[in-house]
């Protein structure tokens, strides 16, 4: 966490300049990034070929330095057993406990063409996906025996680059039909065995048994190849359609559970993948070279899928909360941290490109403080790489800010539809910054948030959907729309309401104002005939409302002001 002294946030709160400058000095600071011993990934990704087969010259083995290449040596050494042991001791342990469903699942993940095994994440989208994208695959159900030994995976083109989505479909290819995507490099320098072959309390997956006992010996387990594509698929089709941001990268969370169902992959290597893959898409989406392809692909699936969703489609993670709980596992495995879980978050160059279209009314900054005050504890096995890709939390960062590091504003502009028109934030805000919301779109706060630095209302609108959503510190609103839609909500400080302001609740709702009111402007209430209700309630109030206007009361309702309160009595 980020600490800002009183005084340098003061100062970037009002006018001083050289305080200003010293707040926003500890922010850049913050999300500076820290170079590997490549360098940048973004920089040098395409180094990842076969050519380059050593830490000294390959990013995508030397990321693993300080992580898995300090618990196993290439040499078969192990350098730290007793997690090594613990990662193939979660194989088993998976692996003994799945369900048909499961196995089942899995067979078909690890049948079918790696980019094809995303599309469940569009969900009420996948039908018109498929369509639009010729997308198809040989293998739609489970064998009634295994698979003989020589058994191919799919031989079908996943999707058509000629297609209505040809865009999109190109976007994907361009990592897992290119050298550099490819995890064998890293795979044949590190040397680590499956874990159905160190140790035969690994359950293979029945309809695979005979295919896998057949495989070569060479055929590693670190680091998944199919995670890693998962990512790079499901983190491109969340770029371009983040309409599904959640449920997309859930799905590809979900890839790397199947390789470890199927006795495939170890958890450690669909963790590494999940690293891999992530910092390669963030490499791609920020290659100039490929622009005008994103652009494109972005634009396409807008037109085509936005207003395509069918009902009546299955939708695997329509569940919200158990899409989180899924993710979250899955980031550590539950391993338990291994060294200090204080050390500053890393935010690696680029990273922020991955919520480009998530967030398009912020700044890249902005992005990145989201990516920084999302990112998970450091102190985990296999997370502590040194750019910070394996602590990113892409899931929480989807959910907005988890602190305010200063005052942060936030420019909507409802006329460009989508996000900028109508946002959702659900994290639980802290920090010693506060919030201004500017420009005509709408965000809603869930959060039970707790930051100080008081909220600010210039235009649009800010819904307030959790009894603590505004924080602590002042409520202003100058302009807008500040509508409250949880039964009490509190304002830890003075509420001040301009002319422009509008002030709207609905029936049975109200906030408490620790400090004074200061009344202006609108008041919209939404109730009901023959009830009355407190609307506010302070320490101190200083003017009247100027426009009251009362859905569904009767036609005596009226509105009563107090010392300690605003009343509609009827």
């Amino acid at each position: 966490m980020l600490t800002i002294t009183g005084t340098a946030l003061a100062g970037h709160q009002t006018t001083g300049h050289a305080a200003k400058s010293a707040a926003h000095q500890s922010i850049d600071k913050a999300l500076t990034p820290t170079k590997g011993p490549y360098g940048y990934f973004i920089d040098h990704y395409k180094e990842n070929v076969k050519t380059n087969a050593t830490p000294d010259n390959n990013p995508a083995i030397s990321i693993f330095n300080n992580t898995f290449l300090s618990y196993w040596s290439p040499d078969g050494t192990k350098k730290n057993a007793d997690l090594l042991q613990e990662n193939l001791d979660k194989s088993i342990q998976i692996t003994n406990h799945e369900t048909q469903a499961e196995i089942d699942r899995s067979y078909l993940t690890d049948r079918r063409d790696l980019r094809y095994n995303l599309i469940s994440g569009f969900g009420p989208y996948a039908s018109a996906f498929i369509k639009d994208t010729n997308a198809q695959t040989d293998f739609n159900s489970v064998p009634s025996s295994p698979l003989p030994a020589n058994s191919p995976y799919s031989s079908m083109k996943w999707a058509d680059e000629d297609s209505k989505l040809g865009s999109v479909v190109k976007l994907v290819n361009l990592n897992e039909d290119s050298d550099w995507s490819s995890t064998g490099t890293p795979k044949a320098y590190i040397k680590y065995v499956r874990p159905y072959r160190l140790s035969s309390q690994v359950k293979v997956n029945p309809y695979l048994v005979n295919v896998m006992a057949a495989a070569k010996q060479n055929d590693y387990d670190f680091p998944s190849g199919h995670t890693t594509a998962a990512f790079e698929t499901g983190e491109s089709l969340a770029y371009v359609f983040p309409q599904r941001f959640q449920q997309l990268i859930t799905r590809s969370s979900e890839v790397g559970y199947d390789r470890v169902l199927a006795g495939r992959h170890s958890p450690f290597a669909v963790i590494g993948g999940r690293i891999l893959g992530t910092a390669m898409t963030a490499a791609t989406l920020n290659d100039p070279a490929n622009k005008q392809l994103i652009n494109q692909a972005y634009q396409d699936a807008q037109k085509d899928l936005s207003k395509a969703d069918d009902p009546t489609q299955k939708d695997d993670f329509a569940n919200y909360e158990q899409n989180l709980k899924d993710y979250t596992y899955r980031l550590t495995y539950g391993f338990k941290p291994i060294s200090s879980t204080t050390k500053p978050m890393v935010v690696p160059k680029g990273a922020e490109v991955l919520l480009k279209t998530r967030f398009p009314y912020l700044s890249d900054t902005q992005r990145r403080e989201i990516l920084y005050t999302t990112g998970l504890p450091s102190g985990y096995p296999m997370l502590d790489d040194p750019e910070g890709w394996g602590r990113l939390n892409l899931f929480k960062a989807a959910n907005g800010f988890g602190e305010f590091l200063a005052n942060t504003t936030v420019n909507m502009d409802a006329s460009k539809g989508g996000f900028e028109a109508s946002d959702t934030w659900k994290n639980a805000i802290s920090g010693k910054g506060g919030l201004i919301k500017a420009g005509s779109g709408s965000l809603t706060l869930l959060g039970n948030n707790t930051y100080s630095g008081g909220t600010t209302v210039k235009a649009g609108s800010l819904t307030a959907d959790n009894n603590h959503a505004l924080g602590k510190g002042d409520l202003r609103l100058n302009g807008g729309t500040v509508t409250l839609n949880s039964k009490h909500v509190t304002v830890d400080g003075n509420y001040t309401q301009g002319n422009q302001g509008t002030l709207a609740l609905k029936a049975g709702d109200k906030a408490s104002v620790s400090g004074t009111a200061h009344l202006n402007g609108k008041l919209v209430l939404n109730g009901k005939s023959g009830s009355s209700q407190t609307v506010l309630t302070f320490g101190k109030r200083i003017g009247k409302f100027d426009h009251v206007t009362l859905h569904g009361f009767g036609k005596g309702a009226h509105v009563m002001y107090t010392d300690k309160s605003v009343k509609v009595v009827e």
